[in-house]
């Protein structure tokens, strides 16, 4: 019975070892794996966040559609970029902190700003309606503000250069942001582009002045066309986009810049981020047409409604939309 007995331990004891052997052989793997996958550089892609199309402003005059414009902007990206991630309604103060961490080489950030005269920021506006939506614990330590939208009877949460510091997760990694907002670069309020660089943006492109819908979309079509598929630098793209005086009565003259001004932001190019080659052949083979000459800003100065058309080949994609000599909207400090 005593033999019985102990064979019976040993059994059970070379189970266990056995048991305990399968366990390893399946967790090791998984823990090796999971670290691997997680300490994986993210895909290198670009992102368009859109918060002048979203639904939650008011329609009109804050909020600005141009359809045509985005379809164009995710054609021109497309031929250096596999993904292309895009936000509207979602612009959302939470997804706005996790943009560093998401791997976007390229941001196109159309978004309504704010001014803020006594820090001399700007301040980048979300979706997040402030009756919708609580960041009370942003807003108590001064990470959050509020922007008020010309002509709109509701308040919009936006960043500042204290959340891009102390709230943004991870780092840009040789990011090309283009702020298509009012005052981006203004020479007097330049902490916002200062916060970006910081965290690691490479290249930030932005107005010095207010500027119309309109001009905002045509302007940046061209800059686009020229970073993209005409490969130029930075510095060359800007010379060229900035021969168009871009001006009205109301605003006045606006000019776009580049953040830092160093050698090396000026003399930055677009990498091509594709990692399939046959989609850049088929890329290769349809060009995307921009016309040289100006398409929309023309409207801006339009007495009363109309189609913004040019006289282009057929094949050219042309940027259309009505638009008045009151379609161009800029905001006020929150």
């Amino acid at each position: 019975m005593k033999r019985t007995d102990n064979t019976a331990k040993f059994a059970d004891k070379k189970t266990m070892i056995y048991a305990a052997f399968i366990i390893t052989m399946i967790i090791v793997p998984t823990i090796f794996i999971l670290q691997l996958l997680t300490s994986r550089p993210n895909t290198p892609k670009a992102a368009i966040i859109d918060q002048l199309s979203s639904s939650h402003l008011s329609d009109p005059p804050s909020r600005h559609q141009n359809q045509t414009f985005i379809d164009l902007a995710k054609s021109l990206l497309g031929q250096r970029f596999d993904t292309i991630d895009y936000y509207s309604d979602n612009a959302s103060v939470e997804n706005y902190k996790q943009l560093p961490s998401k791997g976007y080489k390229v941001i196109i950030w159309r978004a309504h700003s704010a001014l803020d005269l006594g820090s001399k920021y700007v301040a980048i506006s979300t979706s997040d309606r402030e009756d919708l939506t609580s960041y009370d614990q942003y807003m108590q330590n001064g990470q959050l503000t509020l922007c008020q939208i010309r002509n709109d009877s509701h308040l919009y949460f936006a960043i500042n250069p204290k959340f891009i510091r102390e709230v943004m997760t991870g780092k840009f990694e040789d990011t090309l942001i283009i702020l298509m907002s009012c005052n981006g670069l203004n020479a007097n309020y330049k902490e916002t582009a200062r916060a970006l660089q910081d965290e690691g943006a490479k290249v930030l492109i932005s107005w010095d002045n207010w500027i119309g819908f309109a001009d905002n979309d045509d302007a940046t079509a061209q800059l686009l066309n020229y970073l993209i598929v005409e490969n130029d630098t930075v510095s060359g793209a800007l010379d060229k986009v900035n021969k168009i005086k871009y001006s009205s009565p109301e605003f006045g003259q606006s000019k776009l810049w580049y953040y830092p001004d160093i050698p090396e932001a000026g003399n930055y190019r677009i990498h091509d981020y594709r990692e399939v080659t046959t989609s850049r052949i088929e890329s290769a083979a349809t060009p995307t047409c921009i016309p040289e000459q100006r398409t929309v800003a023309p409207c801006l100065r339009s007495p009363k409604n109309e189609q913004c058309l040019s006289q282009l080949p057929s094949a050219c994609t042309v940027l259309k939309q009505p638009c008045s000599a009151d379609s161009a909207g800029h905001y006020r400090s929150g």
